[in-house]
């Protein structure tokens, strides 16, 4: 059905404030975030307009211009959406947009996050529950990276879509999506000897002064225990997230216990005389106290058996790669296997 005055089909139009003489172009997401330009139009007088006589299937499409966008989410049906904004202020998602109430829902929805008036998991928890599959689709995959942890979020919404949408694109595509999610996961979860549920193994070690330390005196705090050497590169990059992540809910209930791979194993022994095997460990200690220092890593829990790939901690754990860390609930259960700098913290606040 044509609204009065535009064309049969969707009609999508826009007013951007310092926009002129830009182009604007429709694209269609896949669930990947790759982008298909489906068309483009130069910006007159800040007004641009798309129209698509056939309509669109559902699913997730944006309104791009430069590096800024404007997410629009097809329910299908939709004959007019029109979005009214500024294009230097696009990215804090300060626009309005009508005749599409999911795209509305979305940026309010983000807009929240921003606004710390939500937190991610009670975004994605209300989404699931009451938000029309495809939207929940949107703000999930727009607001969180590809996380294989969320594979039971993925599978509920892909369910929701294939009662929903059944025989769409979006649905078929989507399921197929969750159910790689959850083999990734469990393909995650084999690599380790610890799963998420279980008691974490406690883990005692001398720190770098000598004194003794146990993971399980954090018991009653959210702990993340972390993997890593002053000698590894990803680690050190790392470390400013788990930094900032740590001043940010240290007063929640949330530290770290550090564990280096520092030292010497006797692999790299045999590399050197039998006379210099003390210099070379006691260097390794000093580079250990060094990163700690200078990557200001300012908690106290930071310990070593000074045996690099033989640490006894790491093959408790499974440990053949770091950084590598787990995140360990007050319980002291394992509630996450290797969270990173993109989910550390939607992790933290499930059980914070």
């Amino acid at each position: 059905m044509a609204c009065k005055g535009y064309p049969p089909g969707l009609n999508v139009q826009g007013q951007l404030d310092n926009a002129e003489s830009l182009t604007a172009y429709f694209d269609s997401k896949d669930l990947s975030n790759a982008i298909q330009s489906l068309q483009t139009q130069e910006i007159k007088n800040g007004s641009f307009s798309f129209n698509f006589p056939e309509g669109l299937e559902p699913g997730l499409y944006r309104v791009r211009v430069g590096a800024k966008a404007v997410e629009v989410i097809i329910k299908g049906g939709e004959s007019l959406i029109e979005i009214k904004g500024n294009l230097n202020t696009l990215d804090q998602f300060n626009y309005t947009v009508s005749g599409s109430e999911m795209s509305s829902v979305f940026r309010q929805s983000v807009r929240d996050l921003i606004d710390q008036k939500t937190s991610v998991p009670a975004l994605y928890e209300k989404a699931v529950k009451e938000y029309d599959p495809i939207l929940a689709m949107g703000v999930v995959l727009g607001t969180t990276p590809a996380n294989p942890a969320l594979y039971e979020t993925y599978k509920a919404i892909a369910d929701k879509l294939k009662e929903q949408y059944p025989e769409t694109t979006v649905a078929e595509r989507f399921g197929n999506y969750a159910a790689n999610m959850k083999k990734n996961y469990d393909m995650q979860q084999s690599r380790y000897r610890v799963k998420v549920g279980q008691p974490a193994p406690d883990i005692t070690m001398a720190d770098v002064n000598g004194k003794t330390r146990k993971l399980s005196d954090l018991k009653g705090q959210v702990v993340l225990l972390d993997f890593w050497a002053s000698w590894c590169g990803p680690c050190r990059r790392a470390n400013p997230k788990v930094v900032e992540t740590y001043h940010k809910y240290k007063d929640q209930g949330f530290t770290v216990f550090n564990v280096s791979l520092d030292g010497l194993d006797e692999r790299t022994k045999a590399r050197f005389p039998a006379d210099q095997l003390d210099k070379q460990l006691a260097n390794s200690k000093q580079r250990w106290i060094d990163a700690i220092k200078k990557d200001k890593l300012e908690w106290d829990n930071h310990v070593s058996d000074l045996k690099k790939w033989d640490s006894a901690a790491a093959a408790l754990y499974g440990v053949r790669s770091i950084p590598t860390t787990f995140l360990i609930d007050r319980d002291g259960n394992i509630s996450a296997v290797n969270p990173n700098k993109n989910n550390l913290e939607f992790e933290i606040k499930k059980i914070i």
